[in-house]
């Protein structure tokens, strides 16, 4: 990832685009399609502002809240974004990180795999710091998305919105959309991630299937489970 990605002002850009996020629900949304209720311990991987640890936490203030986020920046806004949570906030790669083996019961991530450098190489280290039982849920963009219809989507959204903040949702979505890979996005095709994730340690053990979020239609939910060795 660049350095610009990892600079103050990419942290302060991020914020505001968060908490247009926030506002819009999609960080609500996300967290009602993780398993929480027996959880125990859940890691964020590029966590950001930490918005999505905040929205876990009010709906399931029994967990224990990780974040992991390549950018020093981006993890000194999420500890003032989460001011007075008990949450354990790291700057660092998600290829290898600190934690112990089969520590977390959930791992989650939205669109930030669609930045690692070696996903292969982080879904292994992700088996490890994952429980047995454990699950593994990953919301991305991918390839071959229709943008016109996102874009149209994203516009019906915002219907009720200013046409200056409508613009500038749909215009910085479509940068993303089209040209994000000048600034380290790389989208995948179904059957690549399908193929990454055999390849890696959870083999068998994985889902990918297209999903909306916040209706939006570019997105695939990466799932992936580590066999209970009581099975």
């Amino acid at each position: 990832m660049s350095n610009l990605s990892q600079s103050k002002f990419a942290a302060r850009l991020q914020m505001f685009v968060s908490y247009r996020r926030q506002n819009a629900g999609l960080y609500r949304e996300i967290a009602e399609r993780l398993p929480l209720i027996n959880a125990q311990r859940i890691l964020d991987v590029g966590t950001g502002t930490g918005l999505q640890l905040k929205a876990i936490h009010e709906m399931a203030p029994h967990l224990a809240l990780y974040g992991l986020d390549l950018s020093e920046a981006a993890i000194q806004t999420a500890i003032e974004a989460l001011a007075g949570l008990k949450v354990d906030l790291r700057a660092g790669s998600i290829a290898a990180t600190t934690y112990e083996d089969n520590f977390f019961d959930i791992v989650t991530c939205n669109s930030s795999m669609s930045y690692w450098h070696k996903p292969e190489d982080c879904f292994n280290e992700i088996y490890r710091i994952l429980k047995p039982g454990g699950q593994v849920m990953l919301f991305e963009p991918h390839e071959g998305i229709d943008i016109e219809e996102a874009l149209d989507q994203i516009r019906q959204n915002m219907a009720d919105k200013s046409w200056l903040r409508r613009w500038g949702a749909v215009e910085f979505n479509r940068f993303g959309l089209k040209r994000g890979g000048s600034v380290g996005l790389k989208l995948y095709s179904l059957k690549e991630l399908a193929q990454m994730a055999e390849e890696s340690r959870f083999g068998i053990h994985n889902s990918i299937e297209k999903t909306t979020l916040l209706n939006v239609p570019i997105f695939v939910c990466i799932h992936l489970w580590k066999q209970d060795s009581a099975e």
